[in-house]
């Protein structure tokens, strides 16, 4: 929804005032914080109100890059081949939207890409549609060493009164309104063809860490409420922040907010518990703050508390659990030394 925004804004809307209208802020614009399709659809049709453009999507697509698409655009762009790139995008759409589902398909001379929405009809739904047509037109473009075209691009709604040139000049093939399906077709011999930065090992790392966030997706694919909540607190300041800012944050009332927490096995103060938990751990290990200070910062009322809390977790005192951090580092650092003893011995002197 970031690229909408900021593409409203480039025609002169006002991006804070749609942000208010639909009931958010920038800092709800994230992946792990999915928006409710219901707001999205209010999201769009404040950008077509505000900007009165029939080719708004079309602009939206046209500025999508690599990291618009999270983990996803990574993995495109070390993927050997279009076809790959392709049944990746099939695969991981689920993580961007799931307003629609995306399907390939090869043939005897041709190979498609269709999308098919959820939604019911109406301009946001046209304006969507074509968003997400040529923002997977543009992907291609950027991913091919000589910005290779679409072929041939259908849409099922019907041909707009200006006729089809601005959407032809816009996705940089013939295009036809009022077909059966949304499609993107490519020649064979694009989709074989190898992709300059093509890198199978890298694309490994990025596909076992997309796995790893789809798997965490809801069969109606969003990330449950319990991991949107934990990526969020990671982020703030836990001395101050308070459940009403996380049900604000996942637009959400308190009552719901607990109400999905319990269905997940979890609540807000278990939640609050584990981000507490994590940088205790990381701050009495670096030995880089005083027991007061990292009091504070998480929230606790006085040291004893922070010290009884460590205990619960680590089974030890906080300054037992540094004094052992400390333990462990200089030995390593021993150890490293002692490697690289006899290399140095070795060395002539001046």
């Amino acid at each position: 929804m970031r690229t909408v925004v900021e593409a409203a804004a480039d025609r002169g809307a006002d991006p804070d005032r749609l942000l208010r209208g639909a009931g958010l802020r920038h800092g709800g614009l994230d992946l792990l914080e999915r928006i409710p399709s219901s707001t999205v659809r209010r999201i769009w049709d404040l950008t077509i109100d505000a900007t009165g453009d029939r080719c708004f999507g079309l602009h939206v697509g046209g500025r999508l890059r690599p990291g618009a698409y999270h983990v996803l655009g990574h993995a495109l762009l070390a993927s050997p081949t279009l076809q790959d790139a392709a049944q990746l995008t099939v695969r991981y759409h689920r993580m961007v939207s799931d307003a629609g589902r995306l399907s390939f398909t090869r043939h005897a001379d041709r190979a498609a890409l269709t999308y098919r929405r959820f939604t019911p009809p109406g301009d946001a739904d046209v304006q969507q549609t074509e968003a997400v047509v040529a923002g997977i037109v543009t992907a291609a473009r950027w991913l091919s060493p000589d910005g290779w075209q679409a072929t041939r691009i259908t849409f099922t709604h019907p041909a707009p009164e200006e006729g089809t040139g601005p959407w032809e000049a816009a996705l940089g093939a013939p295009v036809t309104f009022g077909a059966s399906e949304n499609r993107m077709e490519w020649t064979l011999g694009q989709m074989d063809a190898p992709l300059p930065y093509g890198d199978p090992a890298l694309l490994g790392m990025y596909r076992g860490y997309a796995d790893g966030i789809l798997a965490g997706l809801h069969p109606h694919g969003r990330l449950p409420v319990s991991r949107r909540a934990a990526a969020w607190l990671s982020r703030q300041d836990l001395a101050t922040v308070r459940p009403d800012d996380l049900a604000r944050a996942l637009h959400m009332s308190g009552r719901g907010l607990r109400r999905a927490l319990q269905e997940d096995g979890t609540s807000w103060r278990l939640l609050l518990d584990e981000a507490r938990h994590r940088l205790a751990v990381r701050w009495v290990g670096d030995g880089a703050r005083t027991l007061g200070e990292i009091a504070r910062r998480l929230g606790y009322s006085d040291v004893p508390s922070l010290v009884r809390a460590f205990n619960r977790w680590e089974g030890m005192p906080p300054r037992r659990y540094a004094q052992a951090a400390a333990a462990a580092a200089a030995a390593s650092a021993a150890d490293r030394n002692a490697g690289a003893g006899p290399a140095s011995a070795a060395e002539p002197g001046p």
